[in-house]
């Protein structure tokens, strides 16, 4: 009897086999697959390999990859620097205009710290120098109202750098109130109609736009050369914290807003390097 041959594991792979359709009424077999235990499992592992890697390279390849984590494109990261310093920036003038308003909200309740409003307004000055505000006389009295008819401006006279500060009036009506530096009222109050326009009196940015209690609707301007005015009991406000004013530019509208009013009129204040100064002076109205 002849002696069956011994097969090995390489033989059993290398035996081949056969996938068939058979029909079910005509049991007629169709061959449909035909390969080796081997010749699968190597197709099936470089089948594997082949979609492994085209994987990765559409991935790596393409913007697919800034959906994993660990990638970032050129592109965020270098808006994640923009947008980080911006946002250093931000916070640098927040804290200033924090430290500002602050400032200006002692000057409406009557808490002025004088020195601590010039260092906050030092940035917004462009000209550093001693200047100090030049009585008129009567003689200049004079010429001043006669420019001041013909050119519906009148003129602040500062000393030191020989320059002419012309200023606008804010509103154009008769004072009910004037300028009493021993009574703490810092400035003239003007009767005017309900919602007349409020004009700046020369070009500057807004430092403070908002609604107070005893004031109403009240907005502050810095000028240059320290020039502050301040204009309270408005009905509505045009401007906001931070926009830059031309000379004559509208930015409120007069009303009887705040406790602290007894009709419709324009309260005014002008303030220069941090001192309550007489508008009537400087502003025909």
């Amino acid at each position: 009897m002849p002696k069956k041959k011994k097969h090995t594991l390489l033989d059993k792979l290398s035996e081949r086999f056969h996938i068939l359709l058979v029909n079910e009424k005509t049991l007629a077999k169709k061959k449909l697959f035909s390969s080796s235990t081997i010749n699968l499992a190597g197709s099936i592992v470089f089948i594997f390999f082949l979609l492994l890697s085209t994987s990765f390279i559409v991935i790596y390849f393409t913007p697919l990859k800034e959906y994993f984590r660990g990638y970032t494109s050129i592109e965020l990261r270098e808006n994640a620097i923009e947008n980080s310093m911006k946002l250093d920036s931000l916070e640098n003038l927040y804290l200033a205009q924090s430290n500002y308003i602050k400032s200006l909200k002692n000057i409406l309740s009557g808490n002025v710290s004088f020195e601590e409003i010039n260092e906050n307004t030092s940035s917004l000055e462009t000209n550093q120098v001693e200047l100090e505000i030049v009585k008129t006389n009567k003689e200049d009295s004079l010429l001043r109202a006669l420019v001041d008819e013909e050119d519906k401006y009148n003129a602040l006279d500062i000393e030191g750098e020989r320059f002419t500060t012309v200023l606008f009036p804010p509103v154009k009506g008769e004072l009910s109130s004037s300028f009493e530096y021993e009574n703490k009222h810092y400035g003239v109050d003007i009767a005017m109609p309900e919602n007349s326009p409020v004009h700046s009196i020369s070009e500057g940015i807004i430092v403070f736009a908002e609604w107070t209690s005893e004031t109403g609707f009240v907005i502050i301007a810095e000028h240059l050369n320290g020039l502050t005015s301040i204009y309270k009991h408005n009905s509505s406000i045009v401007k906001s914290q931070g926009d830059r004013i031309q000379t004559g530019e509208i930015i409120a509208f007069t009303g009887n807003t705040g406790s602290l009013t007894t009709g419709p009129h324009l309260h005014f204040e002008l303030w220069y390097q941090g001192e309550p100064v007489d508008p009537e002076n400087y502003i025909e109205f």
